[in-house]
């Protein structure tokens, strides 16, 4: 898929602007890349989508210093001012969704409506960075146990991101992005936000346990809750169809 640099702020960010229609910012979980959104972006031919690899992710410059999640939502904002978007909604995903909630507190009047999906309220970080380095070991003798397995592991949503081109391989990526959410929780602050917000989890979610959208549900003012069944954390790319239609039919009610 064609994508073009913006620099922002001082960084050379990889982005991608795909469709026509009212504009819907994508932003990503833990190490992925603008390619992870391809079958969801398939299903939303009405929108105009913008992705990017955030900062030391995919082709997009790292930082010199570490960033901190209200960084990485500033930076947002001035992206979108480069590209004259006064107004976006949001989708997040895992990660993204911590970024999207950020963005929305620091930036309220851009964010239309939010959609958060498979994400949490922090404090707890959403993946360990031993984990990360676990996976990427494998072929130096590391082994996968009878857990790992599980079609809702991380080391098997991993693998699969990996494989695909959706995820990046690089460890440094998501140390980076781990970092970015030590010590962050929206809990306290979400009562401000006045947008309409759709949650969206995965009932076989084994990272971001369902509990975490009730949470969210009841701190939004204006929140409701949408649990897709048989779906685990990877339910934007393995349920991409279904995602899209709660999507849009959130986005287009009056």
């Amino acid at each position: 898929m064609a994508t073009h640099t913006l620099t922002v702020t001082g960084l050379r960010l990889n982005v991608s602007i795909r469709g026509q229609g009212s504009p819907l910012l994508l932003l990503n979980g833990l190490g992925g890349l603008i390619r992870t959104f391809d079958p969801l972006r398939d299903e939303l031919a009405g929108y105009t989508t913008i992705t990017l690899d955030v900062p030391g992710v995919g082709a997009s410059q790292a930082p010199r210093w570490p960033m901190r999640l209200p960084g990485h939502a500033d930076l947002l904002a001035e992206m979108l001012t480069q590209l004259g978007m006064d107004q976006v909604d949001v989708f997040g995903v895992s990660w993204g969704g911590a970024l999207a909630q950020e963005f929305a507190l620091r930036h309220p009047a851009r964010v239309r409506r939010m959609i958060l999906a498979a994400t949490s309220a922090g404090p707890a970080l959403l993946v360990k960075p031993a984990d990360v380095l676990a996976f990427l070991g494998r072929g130096k003798g590391a082994t996968r146990d009878k857990h790992q397995r599980s079609p809702h592991s991380l080391q098997t949503l991993m693998h699969f991101g990996v494989g695909n081109g959706m995820l990046t391989a690089n460890p440094r990526s998501y140390y980076r992005q781990v970092a970015a959410l030590v010590g962050w929780t929206s809990l306290p602050r979400l009562r401000r936000l006045r947008q309409r917000t759709l949650i969206l989890a995965g009932d076989r979610d084994t990272l971001v346990r369902l509990y975490n959208a009730d949470i969210l549900r009841h701190a939004l003012r204006h929140a409701q809750l949408r649990i897709l069944r048989g779906e685990g954390h990877f339910f934007v790319v393995t349920s991409a169809p279904q995602t899209a239609y709660a999507i849009r039919e959130f986005l287009e009610r009056k």
